[in-house]
This record gives C-alpha cells, sequence and structure tokens, in this order.
C-alpha cells in the first residue's frame, strides 16, 4: 500500500466533543500509562486514529514523530515558532505556551513517482518548482535528490505541494493549480484529496 497522498487542516470531523473524547480516551490515558510505567515522554507523538460513525476514536497507530504528509498542511498553518515550542518542551514549561495558529485551512497533496508504491523510476528532472511556489504555497520535498543545476526524483513520494486558503474548497483549488505547473516523466498524484472535508462543510 501507499504512504499518505495527502492531508487537510483542520479536519472538520473532529470537532469540540471529538477532540475531547480523543484527548480523554486516546492521548491522556497513553500519556499517564507511559509514566506509570517509568517512561516518562519528551517528545513528539504521534496518534493516527480513525473516527467511527459515532464520533468514538479508534487508534491505528502510534509513532514518536510527526505524521508524513499530515504534518506539512499543520506547518503552513502554525504561526508559533517551532524551535521555540521544542525548547519549551524540552524545558518541562510547554503548558505555559500557547501556540498560535493561522484561522485558514491548509492541504496537502502528495505527488509520486509513476508506478509507486511499486517499482518507479529515479532521477527524473522535475520541472516548475519555482512557479509553483506563492506566499500561500509552498513545496516540501521527500523523494528529491540534486543532480548537478537539476532537481530529480529519488524516491516514491517526491513531493507535497501545500497551500492556504480560506476554507478547504478554495485551498484546494489552489493547492491543485499549483501541482499542476510542476512535472517530471511518469508523476502522477490523487485529484480528490480533501473531498470529504469539503462534503462535510457544504
Amino acid at each position: 500500500n501507499t504512504g499518505g497522498m495527502g492531508a487537510y487542516s483542520p479536519a472538520p470531523v473532529v470537532d469540540e466533543a471529538v477532540h475531547q473524547r480523543i484527548m480523554e480516551q486516546v492521548i491522556l490515558p497513553t500519556v499517564a500509562g507511559m509514566a506509570a510505567e517509568g517512561n516518562d515522554y519528551t517528545g513528539f507523538l504521534y496518534a493516527g486514529l480513525m473516527i467511527d460513525a459515532d464520533g468514538q476514536p479508534r487508534v491505528i497507530e502510534y509513532n514518536c514523530r510527526f505524521g508524513d504528509p499530515e504534518t506539512q498542511p499543520i506547518m503552513m498553518r502554525l504561526q508559533s515558532d517551532l524551535v521555540s515550542l521544542c525548547n519549551s518542551a524540552l524545558d518541562g514549561t510547554l503548558d505555559q505556551v500557547e501556540a498560535q495558529w493561522d484561522e485558514r485551512c491548509a492541504i496537502g497533496v502528495v505527488l509520486a513517482a509513476g508506478g509507486y508504491p511499486g517499482d518507479y523510476a529515479k532521477g527524473m528532472p522535475i520541472h516548475g518548482l519555482d512557479a509553483a511556489e506563492s506566499d500561500t504555497i509552498k513545496v516540501f520535498h521527500a523523494g528529491t535528490a540534486r543532480a548537478g543545476d537539476e532537481i530529480v526524483t529519488s524516491g516514491g513520494r517526491v513531493l507535497c505541494v501545500t497551500a492556504l486558503g480560506a476554507d478547504i474548497a478554495s485551498a484546494q483549488q489552489a493547492c491543485y493549480q499549483a501541482a499542476d505547473k510542476i512535472s517530471w516523466d511518469g508523476m502522477t498524484l490523487r485529484r480528490d484529496i480533501g473531498w470529504r472535508a469539503i462534503a462535510r462543510y457544504s
């Protein structure tokens, strides 16, 4: 199976009640359980969740890192300094800091090598990177490498084009317009990232 092929923030399925449920049923018991076993933890804890039809969180996985590509839209919205937040966590003062967020929505779409997740070619020159970026659009690199003066593909998930917008629909439109400025031989992407969020808002 593939890795993540897109993500958006915020997720409308996580309303205040669902957020509270996640904290009470998943996050806080997990942290308390680690501490009870003598494993105090400082760092990133990424819980991969599915929210069922009743709004109940179901844990798929845990990672002690950021999620990919979930992080890219979150970073687009984060206005606070990430290093300062990390330092506060290390100092044990993170509970005294409130992160500042852009109220706009963000969406990220992964551009992948043809054939991914199976066999795929590497070393394909990538075109249009500069044309795709703007104040509200960022292209995050993953499976890329430098070959002389060119940026070429070097992995299955190559880039994540991420855009801000007033709502998910406008962020999605801007994201795909930017993605369409980028090309390489065999490039592929999903065209349905964000449709569930747009349907929920409609």
